[in-house]
């Protein structure tokens, strides 16, 4: 039991107790008359009955409204339920003191207040309506503040329902007054703050594109949105097959769904970002026939000579690869690919096996190794013309440091393949590309140095050469 009833009732209970021993009193010092006939007496018991009324309220309150409440429904009965039953009990109890004690006559009374509530009832049917309805969800509690709410295209964060009105705010911050009475007869939708929303947004994908493929790579994309819950998984799943593509369901939990809007955009961002680097492109119904004067399509080739053209002409302004002949790094530009990463994604992880570098054509790269407390510390950035990655290229050594996109980025991938295509064939490259290397690394190494605070090492062309020859298997 709580303090404040236990105030109550002892409050009432003197009360009780004092107009009980006063009457006691008042009626033996009187000889025991009638209780009519005297007027004091009348007015003692009066107050007598009713203290033992208003104790009576506060015990029926109590067990009732707060004790079997509570086990029935799992919460106390709200403040204005308590308000309602006070007032119907208290007016009972004056009808009955008033009849009982002082002999008025009910009948004028019980028909005055019929005719009243009649005409109030009419007069205030709509204030009636919103209250009954108002006193029904307090009971029922079907919502709670902060809980999100969609009702007849209304949707927005409870703000405040009282026993007139429920308010919502939107997502553009405009305050919606709902009446309790259109709240209790149109259908809720309650997105509950306390647990988690799932959302299913509908991705297209080629028909060309290997389902596992394609499903591998959206879940792993989707799980590392921000505002995605990580459990339960993301989940990916075939949708349909429509005309001209394979649609995917794409299956995910929020936390706040208010928020669901600007995470269903970052889900659709990230998904047209990594199927750009894939190679996959978001089909759409359309027809184009662009033939040459021999009936050969000519689209094709020229944008793949043009993207070869471009890589060349990038390429040829990276200090690594200076060693090339024109030759060799034509052959390059012909077997790399560019891709294509948004903002918030990561192109390297610490730890894991190399094979390729990246030669950054826009946008900038943070370089990030693990701080002394476990927390990634940011090493440097990386911009247009540089390059990252060349050690694991070159050597096969694990990634030394975290690089993830700043913003979109856009980088030209040498792989270990095209690479060993073309020392194969210039074998004295491998000792220029050391040189070219060691000096790279000497920064590199000094850079980390500062980073964990311990003296650097220079790194050896010789033994780097060796460890390219044998990555390479050149003789």
């Amino acid at each position: 039991m709580s303090a404040r009833p236990l105030r109550q009732l002892r409050l009432s209970l003197v009360f009780v107790l004092v107009f009980g021993v006063a009457f006691g009193v008042a009626y033996t010092l009187a000889g025991a008359p009638a209780i009519s006939e005297v007027r004091s007496l009348r007015w003692l018991f009066a107050g007598f009955l009713a203290a033992l009324g208003v104790f009576s309220v506060h015990v029926i309150r109590f067990f009732v409204l707060d004790v079997v409440f509570l086990r029935a429904q799992g919460h106390r009965a709200p403040a204005l339920v308590h308000v309602v039953v006070s007032l119907v009990l208290y007016f009972v109890l004056g009808l009955l003191i008033a009849g009982g004690v002082f002999h008025q006559s009910l009948t004028g009374a019980i028909a005055t207040s019929a005719a009243a509530s009649v005409v109030l009832g009419l007069a205030l049917q709509d204030t009636l309506g919103n209250f009954f309805a108002g006193i029904a969800l307090q009971i029922e509690k079907p919502f709670r503040l902060d809980d999100v709410l969609r009702t007849d295209g209304m949707e927005g964060r409870i703000e405040s329902f009282n026993w007139r009105t429920t308010t919502i705010r939107t997502r553009d911050n405009a305050r919606i007054i709902i009446p309790n009475s259109v709240m209790a007869r149109e259908p809720l939708e309650v997105f509950a703050r306390s647990q988690r929303n799932r959302r299913v947004v509908p991705i297209p994908a080629p028909y060309g594109a290997p389902p596992r493929h394609i499903i591998g790579l959206i879940r792993s994309t989707v799980a590392a949105v921000p505002g995605v819950a990580e459990r339960p998984a993301p989940r990916v799943r075939i949708g349909a097959f429509d005309t001209s593509s394979i649609t995917y369901d794409v299956l995910y939990w929020v936390e706040d769904y208010m928020e669901v809007a600007e995470i269903d955009s970052q889900v659709r961002e990230r998904v047209w970002y990594v199927f750009a680097r894939n190679g996959i492109t978001i089909p759409f119904p359309h027809i184009e026939l662009l033939y040459d004067r021999d009936g050969h399509s000519t689209k094709a080739l020229d944008a793949a000579e043009d993207l070869v053209h471009a890589r060349d002409e990038q390429l040829s302004h990276v200090a690594l690869l200076a060693p090339l002949t024109d030759e060799e790094r034509r052959r390059l530009a012909e077997q790399a690919r560019t891709l294509l990463f948004g903002p918030g994604e990561q192109l390297i992880q610490a730890g894991r096996e190399g094979g390729s570098m990246f030669v950054v054509l826009r946008g900038r790269i943070e370089i990030r190794v693990p701080g002394p407390d476990g927390h990634p510390l940011p090493l440097a950035e990386v911009g247009p013309g540089e390059v990252l990655g060349e050690m694991a290229l070159l050597t096969g050594e694990p990634r030394s440091a975290d690089a993830w996109a700043l913003d979109e980025v856009e980088v030209i991938e040498v792989r270990r393949a095209e690479m060993r295509r073309v020392l194969a064939s210039n074998e004295a490259l491998a000792e220029a590309l050391a040189d070219q290397v060691s000096v790279r690394r000497d920064q590199n190494t000094k850079a980390f140095a500062r980073a964990d605070g311990e003296p650097a090492e220079a790194a050896e062309a010789v033994s780097l050469l060796r460890k390219i020859r044998h990555f390479f298997d050149l003789a």
